[in-house]
Order: C-alpha cells, then structure tokens, then sequence
C-alpha cells in the first residue's frame, strides 16, 4: 500500500516536470512493517521551492509540506506538528507568514497541485504582465 502511494506521488511529480526546473525525491519503506517515508524538494520555474516529508508510521502518517518563494521566505506550510492546540483541526493546520490557522489533513498529491496552480498563476501573471509591456 506506502509503496503505491509513493509510486503514484512520483507519477504525478513527473506530470509536472515542466513546471519544475529540479526535484530530488527520497522514499524508503519497508512492507512487512508496514511503514515508510517520502521526501524530498522541488524547484520550481518561478524560483519558489517545495520541501516535503510524508511519514507513515503504525500509529498513522506524520506530515510536513513546506512552501517558500524564490527568497526563501515562507509562503506556508501544512503540517501535523503538535502545538496549535486552540484550533478546532488539531493538530493539523496550516502557517502562513503571519497567522496559523486551521486546516483539514492533507496528503502530498493535494499539497503539490495545490502549490502547482500557485506556481501557474504566478507565471501566467507575469507572462501577461511582459505582453502588456512589449
């Protein structure tokens, strides 16, 4: 099961390689146990970046899916860390430069095409922007 999970992350990363300039992705899982992990970065052509850790543990998965632009300033990023104990999603919730609010659980799939339609507004921005210029 992780190791299909991870197979079609993979998948779908690779959809997007031509809106991501570099990726390096890690899995490791062990079937017996039952547990395993994906991690990794992506690079993206408008210069923001993607980390990401996606941890399936026995007690469940654990998960930190981080998003900066092209300064390495925090865009946001979701997460299952236990503090944030005054939201009504604890522990899962969602930081962003100023504030943390509350957010459902995610998975990376979702993350990353939440991130790619981002990634796609801004250049579309832009690309519009340079036309009006021309």
């Amino acid at each position: 099961m992780i190791a299909e999970y991870f197979k079609n992350a993979k998948e779908e990363i690779e959809k997007l390689e031509w809106l991501i300039d570099q990726s390096s992705i890690k899995t490791e899982y062990d079937e017996e146990l039952n547990i395993g992990m994906i991690s990794g970065s992506l690079l993206f052509k408008d210069g923001s970046d993607f980390h990401f850790t996606e941890l399936f543990l026995e007690k469940g998965r654990r998960y930190r899916f981080h998003y900066m632009d092209e300064n390495k300033n925090l865009i946001l990023r979701w997460d299952d860390a236990p503090h944030h104990k005054n939201l009504k999603t604890f522990p899962y919730h969602i930081h962003f430069p100023d504030d943390t609010k509350e957010s459902e659980p995610i998975q990376l799939i979702e993350a990353l095409y939440k991130i790619a339609d981002m990634v796609i507004e801004k250049l579309m921005s832009s690309t519009k922007e340079n036309i009006e210029n021309f």
